[in-house]
């Protein structure tokens, strides 16, 4: 991937904890879903940027719930 490319990821909040903490380079834990928080229905945002021959990620977002009405966001 180059930064100029788009991956959406649509999944359980345990799932996507796994992949972003994968992107980050964090260690795995059994306990994924409880490190990072995300709430239902809720946008991340990971950003890439070009880094040498490669790409690095960045989390510019983590469970946004802005697009959902307050009595609408749950966890």
């Amino acid at each position: 991937y180059r930064a100029n490319h788009k991956v959406l990821l649509i999944a359980h909040a345990g799932t996507n904890s796994v992949s972003i903490c994968h992107m980050l380079g964090l260690a795995p834990t059994p306990w994924e879903w409880d490190r990072l928080v995300i709430g239902h229905a809720s946008v991340s945002h990971i950003r890439l940027f070009d880094l040498g021959d490669g790409v690095t990620f960045s989390l510019s977002q983590l469970s946004g719930t802005e697009h959902l009405p307050t009595s609408h966001r749950t966890f």
